[in-house]
């Protein structure tokens, strides 16, 4: 291997947001990475291992038992690959804390980060570390530590004012180092916040080595010199680009492993690991991410040989089995920019205006994005069908691109009904024209999901398929309650009619902790009562003085914590004929927010409907000082939330 540029080559696999490989799976991933000549593969777990001590953690969730992670880590010694685990030690831990059994453990209710500044956190890492261990002889350990955007906001709140933030961080790192070394392991870590505070470089050990990971595009990455002059091991991280659009953003991954490979080789990194990311549930099949995987396994062994256009016809040669270029004519299609589909967009509510592009999606209109990727999926279905007589190896493959082009075609139907939908808005006139459109879109929908289901299920297991399943019949209950309002004579905006209030400190700032209340009369006899809370972040309620439930969970990369954002609620058998009293205490730990909250529901009686909702008739006094009842303010929340439907029981849904 003398003349191979890197001397670590791998890939780190996120199974923790969404799809979580079958068995056959992951050994095709393993044998398609030793073919590329790779031989380090990470899996990403944050909550994906089942534990002796605590098996609450990864329950329903496709967690890998000891008995899975053996058969991939002995498959994988076959082809000697390393199968060296990446296991949060600090930050990306709110699937586990969003249990109230491990609340405990947190930096704050609601952090993703553990608290540093207590003991029973580091028996509680030790104890799960231990079997991690256990579990994958690697001599390497990642201890991952990446993003821990919420330590020194909580219970380290007074020990990061004495000391530093960089303190506080390494003097963790080197718990969990110490740890790591008390089991023989050699550790890796993330170093995000490293750069940040880089003074965290004099006070952690030397022979931890760094995995530099950017996903920006830039012609040189100066994190690399900075690892390499201050005398550590480093890994360069880029990634496939799979975490936001249907098809992988190949116009940023492409570069983003070239340049960052190359800064790694100016300066002495020992390796390269190409990051998969599956956030907000993992939509994107990954088996279109195996270019991406290869064009960084190309870089990472020989640079200087490394040409996109040569290697493209390479390995869609390869792969297929077929020297005709249409499976990559295919790839150069769905890489389009103007026929990617950002997946926010793709479940947003039909009702809502078009989002703003991403900083890489050309700024172009609908109407012209409509007319492009209409032109275009003529030659991709072609394309497609011509695939289908040529291609001898990997054709299963072809059935993600069949679903791909009949996804874009029906993603043309959505923006074309939207534009119809925003006209009838302005003008009630124009609604009869929307009805055929909405039916359409309900019945695209109801086809393309089962689809979806058969493809997901071919390479993984079937845990969190229900999450995106979720986001189809979301999506397809948004355009059902759209065909109502059309029949009504009317549609409006979906958003959620409720106010997002908070207690005013002066004309310029609201307290991080506040009590809020308002009263409601009931007449007649209680037939049902619903009622939605979310908290901005934390919120608790009760009801004529007995405790209902509590909101804590914030937003972040897990679509699994997302359900956990939002109560919908029975809320019956706590109401009393006559005068009822609400309260909420709110909290925020977030430096750069309010405590407050949303409330909406619905009281359904003998003598009619008793609408609740949060406004700012109610009353709220500031916890943190002897404040006095004073009228709750409302303000603008920064995301989009739609109003839940209380005769089908949809929640509300924050839109990305």
């Amino acid at each position: 291997y003398r003349h191979v540029d890197m001397a670590i080559r791998g890939i780190s696999d996120d199974i923790s947001r969404g799809q979580v490989s079958n068995l056959d799976n992951f050994k095709r991933i393993i044998r398609f990475i030793a073919k590329y000549k790779m031989n380090t593969y990470m899996p990403y777990l944050e909550d994906m291992l089942m534990f002796d001590q605590y098996p609450l953690i990864g329950k329903g969730r496709g967690a890998l038992s000891k008995d899975e992670v053996k058969k991939i880590v002995d498959f994988a010694e076959k082809y000697f690959i390393d199968v060296v685990p990446i296991f949060q030690t600090l930050g990306h831990y709110e699937n586990i804390l969003s249990y109230p059994e491990f609340v405990k453990y947190a930096e704050f209710p609601g952090a993703a980060s553990l608290s540093v500044s207590e003991e029973a956190t580091y028996e509680f890492l030790e104890s799960m570390l231990k079997e991690v261990f256990e579990m994958f002889p690697s001599k390497l350990f990642h201890m991952g530590a990446d993003e821990s955007w919420d330590v020194g906001l909580g219970k380290s709140k007074q020990i990061t004012e004495e000391t530093s933030l960089a303190d506080v961080h390494a003097a963790h790192y080197k718990r969990v180092y110490d740890i790591c070394k008390k089991y023989g392991k050699e550790v890796l870590m993330y170093g995000d916040i490293i750069l940040r505070h880089p003074e965290i470089l004099e006070k952690i050990p030397k022979d931890i080595t760094i995995v530099d990971w950017h996903y920006s595009i830039k012609f040189n990455y100066p994190s690399a010199e900075t690892f390499d002059k201050a005398g550590f091991n480093y890994i360069v991280s880029p990634s496939v680009w799979n975490f936001l659009t249907t098809y992988p953003v190949y116009v940023n991954s492409v570069p983003n492993i070239k340049y960052i490979v190359k800064s790694g080789l100016e300066n002495n990194s020992v390796g390269m690991i190409n990051s998969n990311w599956g956030d907000y549930g993992a939509e994107t099949i990954k088996e279109l991410i195996l270019p991406g995987y290869a064009w960084s396994a190309q870089c990472s062994w020989s640079f200087k040989k490394s040409k996109i256009d040569e290697f493209n016809y390479s390995f869609f040669s390869n792969f297929f089995g077929t020297t005709d270029e249409s499976p990559l004519r295919v790839h150069n299609l769905l890489s389009n920019q103007f026929n990617q589909m950002l997946w926010h967009d793709v479940w947003r509510h039909p009702l809502l205006d078009f989002r703003q592009p991403a900083w890489w999606e050309p700024r172009i209109s609908p109407a012209a994005r409509v007319e492009w990727m209409r032109n275009s999926l003529r030659q991709l279905r072609n394309e497609i069908i011509r695939m289908k007589t040529k291609v001898r190896s990997n054709q299963e493959i072809i059935n993600i691109y069949d679903f791909l082009a009949d996804f874009n075609e029906w993603y043309i139907l959505k923006i074309e009904t939207q534009d119809k939908l925003f006209e009838a808005m302005k003008d009630s006139s124009k609604l009869v024209a929307c009805i055929e459109a909405v039916s359409m879109n309900i019945a695209k929908l109801n086809e393309l999901k089962p689809r979806y289901k058969d493809i997901w299920l071919n390479y993984y297991k079937p845990e969190n398929l229900n999450m995106i399943e979720d986001k189809f019949n979301r999506l397809t209950a948004y355009f059902e309650e759209t065909g109502e309002q059309i029949k009504e004579g009317t549609i409006s905006s979906p958003e959620l009619t409720s106010k997002w209030i908070y207690c005013p400190v002066d004309e310029d700032s609201f307290s991080s902790n506040a009590e809020f209340k308002n009263t409601i009369n009931v007449e007649g006899d209680i037939q049902s009562a619903k009622i939605q809370l979310l908290g901005d972040t934390y919120a608790k309620l009760y009801i004529n003085g007995e405790y209902v439930d509590e909101v804590f969970v914030r937003r972040s990369l897990s679509l699994y914590g997302e359900y956990k954002r939002i109560k919908y609620l029975d809320a019956a058998k706590y109401l009393n004929h006559g005068k009822n009293e609400i309260k909420i205490i709110a909290q925020s730990f977030n430096s750069r927010s309010n405590a407050g909250f949303n409330i909406i529901g619905q009281i359904v009686t003998s003598d009619g409907i008793i609408p609740l909702e949060s406004n700012e008739k109610w009353h709220a006094k500031d916890l943190t000082t002897d404040g006095k009842w004073i009228n709750a303010k409302s303000k603008d929340y920064r995301y989009t939330v739609i109003r839940p439907n209380f005769k089908t029981n949809r929640t509300s849904w924050i839109e990305r």
